[in-house]
């Protein structure tokens, strides 16, 4: 599944308030848990400066109504002029997202939906 977030909308969800929290401030919310880089498979697409064109992040976001239900969401913007597909897979597994991503363009796509589960490891293959 594929889905497009607006900035502001990612921005209230990384920022989460003062006290970093999602939703209403409270020691008891769920806190945002940014992962690690991804893994690379294969080559990575450059700019003419050698440059890498994708920026990625990946976060676990809690729901709204369920916070120990988590979204794992993988961001990724294009900083050049060209179309880059690439393929979202968990680590190691063949649950994957295509994504076509246009030119200087962002896309956020959810690999997967667990309760709990804050840390996940992805693996990104680009053409």
């Amino acid at each position: 599944m594929q889905i497009r977030l607006l900035p502001m909308l990612i921005a209230s969800v990384l920022l989460g308030g003062a006290n970093g929290t999602f939703g209403q401030s409270g020691p008891s919310m769920s806190r945002l848990t940014l992962q690690g880089p991804a893994e690379q498979a294969g080559k990575v697409v450059k700019d003419a400066l050698g440059r890498p064109c994708l920026d990625i992040e990946a976060a676990a976001v809690p729901h709204a109504v369920d916070p120990k239900i988590l979204d794992h969401v993988v961001s990724l913007k294009n900083n050049c002029p060209r179309l880059i597909k690439t393929k979202v897979c968990y680590f190691g597994s063949q649950t994957c997202n295509e994504v076509a991503l246009q030119g200087y363009k962002r896309v956020d796509t959810i690999l997967g939906s667990m309760r709990g589960i804050t840390a996940f490891r992805y693996s990104i293959e680009q053409k």
